[in-house]
């Protein structure tokens, strides 16, 4: 009989129907690392069973398959880290990981798609500033100068009246000077560009030659010294009526590009205060770890939605407020789950932590801001 199954397939069908029994795999030995099979899967390195060569369809339906599967598992893993605060974690712990994305996986894919929309999605406040056009800003001047001729004529110290109209004109003002019939015209003294000290000299070598000349106790300290060559290599980038709104461009696109880095570098100082604030827990370090992946991950990825969802005209406002209410209720919410506490234990150690970490993040933020100063 089992001749006959060898030469004939459907008869070989036939007796496996008989018997009960399902061929399990195809090869003997797994074409990867030549261990026997024991079923579709190699048990040493987890290859799948297929054939040696594939026809087309073969190939279609494998690709099909192991799609399906990596969609299923990172939806699967979506859903439960929105929905489910800390359910991923206490998972993993447990030791349930095959049924789920892997979180450092997870991390790196959702962190560049959120990156890339912040950096790819057009600024709206940008594009609106944009349309006012000479003709506007004539009139929007005139418009502002009536009405600093009224809050004269009304009593009020001419200095105030001065500081709100300086206040209400366009930003591109803020280099002039009012005269008595409210136009501005541009300061005679001061410096029109970018200066990160109030330092008056016009070069480098103009300030070694004055600090030379003076004693040594007078001279400058190292940081003074190298604040002020700083500021003079600013002023002279950064110079023209533009200056302010060219550095804070460049600053603005500098930072977003570091954050990324400092969210990063604070990821195990993150762990290791909830190590220190869960230290009588039966927890390793690198569980909280996991938590601290989980917790990045759904902070990308909320606030990816968020990116999103606040170009919907009609809803985007509703959503986004939703949108930030869970984010601050989350955290608490998964260590709950995570380390099995009260809610009064929970929340103060949520406090707690809270302030621990915004301190370590303004820290790394002015760190970031400083390196951007230097390096600009």
């Amino acid at each position: 009989m089992d001749e006959l199954g060898k030469s004939f397939p459907a008869a070989e069908g036939m007796i496996d129907a008989e018997q009960g029994t399902k061929k399990t795999h195809v090869n003997e030995f797994c074409l990867n690392c030549g261990t026997p099979l024991l079923d579709q899967y190699c048990h040493h390195c987890g290859q799948k069973d297929i054939p040696r060569r594939q026809t087309m369809r073969e190939l279609i339906e494998n690709f099909i398959g192991s799609f399906y599967s990596f969609e299923s598992k990172f939806f699967r893993t979506v859903r439960y880290l929105l929905f489910k605060p800390g359910f991923l974690p206490k998972e993993y712990t447990t030791g349930k990981r095959e049924s789920y994305y892997h979180p450092a996986r997870a991390y790196v894919f959702i962190s560049f798609v959120f990156f890339l929309l912040l950096f790819s999605l057009p600024d709206g406040e940008k594009e609106t500033n944009q349309t006012m056009t000479e003709q506007d800003k004539v009139e929007f001047k005139q418009g502002m100068r009536g009405m600093r001729e009224g809050l004269l004529k009304s009593g009020l110290d001419t200095a105030i009246v001065d500081s709100i109209y300086r206040a209400s004109t366009l930003p591109e003002t803020a280099n002039q000077q009012i005269t008595q019939d409210g136009n501005w015209v541009k300061k005679k003294k001061g410096n029109m560009g970018f200066s990160l000290t109030e330092t008056e000299y016009a070069s480098v070598a103009q300030y070694d030659s004055i600090q030379s000349t003076l004693p040594e106790s007078e001279r400058d300290g190292w940081f003074l010294r190298r604040l002020n060559i700083r500021s003079i290599e600013l002023n002279q980038k950064y110079s023209g009526d533009d200056a302010r709104k060219r550095f804070g461009a460049d600053f603005g696109q500098a930072f977003l590009d570091n954050f990324s880095k400092v969210l990063f570098y604070l990821l195990p100082i993150f762990a290791l205060l909830l190590k220190m604030l869960y230290f009588r827990r039966d927890f390793f370090y690198s569980e909280h770890l996991v938590f601290t992946i989980y917790y990045y991950n759904f902070f990308y990825l909320a606030a990816t939605l968020y990116l999103l969802v606040d170009y919907i005209p009609w809803i985007g406002g509703l959503l986004t407020t939703v949108i930030i209410i869970w984010m601050l209720i989350y955290l608490p919410l998964a260590m709950k789950r995570m380390y099995e506490q009260s809610w009064r234990k929970t929340i103060f150690k949520y406090f707690l932590f809270a302030f621990t970490f915004s301190f370590c993040l303004l820290l790394g933020v002015t760190t970031n801001i400083l390196i951007i100063l230097f390096y600009l």
